[in-house]
């Protein structure tokens, strides 16, 4: 499951070099996102339940809808935290803290994005496992 492990205190206190570092982490973060996403739609979709269980399609249906919800979202979230990174470059010819201040505030918002979408996402999975716990067909 995503988790977000590296935090060295606010972006004020990072120069540029240290925020493309957690934009680097971030895309990391979103490509384990990504590879999960492909694996649960597919085990969701796989013919390996019970057929005895009550509305177990209509919930199947639903987590699966869950999860192209999340996985737009994390589309969009990867969109800008590339549109931020293309603007990091303008940084470089601030000439004043509140120019700098900006770009600051920026990074914090996408990172608080990414924590709850990673946050999100993580819910989602354990929901998902709980529901599925004992719903597994048993081979014999």
């Amino acid at each position: 499951m995503a988790t977000l492990t590296k935090y060295s205190g606010s972006a004020n206190e990072k120069n540029l070099e240290e925020l493309i570092d957690d934009i680097r982490d971030w895309d990391k973060q979103l490509q384990i996102s990504s590879d999960e996403m492909a694996f649960l739609g597919q085990f969701i979709s796989a013919d390996i339940f019970r057929q005895d269980i009550p509305n177990l399609f209509e919930n199947l249906f639903s987590y699966s809808n869950t999860l192209n919800i999340l996985k737009s979202e994390k589309i969009e979230l990867h969109q800008a935290i590339s549109n931020h990174k293309n603007d990091l470059n303008g940084m470089l010819e601030c000439e004043d803290i509140s120019c700098e201040t900006f770009y600051y505030k920026q990074h914090e918002k996408l990172e608080d994005r990414l924590l709850k979408f990673l946050s999100d996402f993580n819910d989602y999975q354990t929901e998902l496992f709980k529901f599925c716990t004992n719903k597994l067909r048993m081979n014999a």
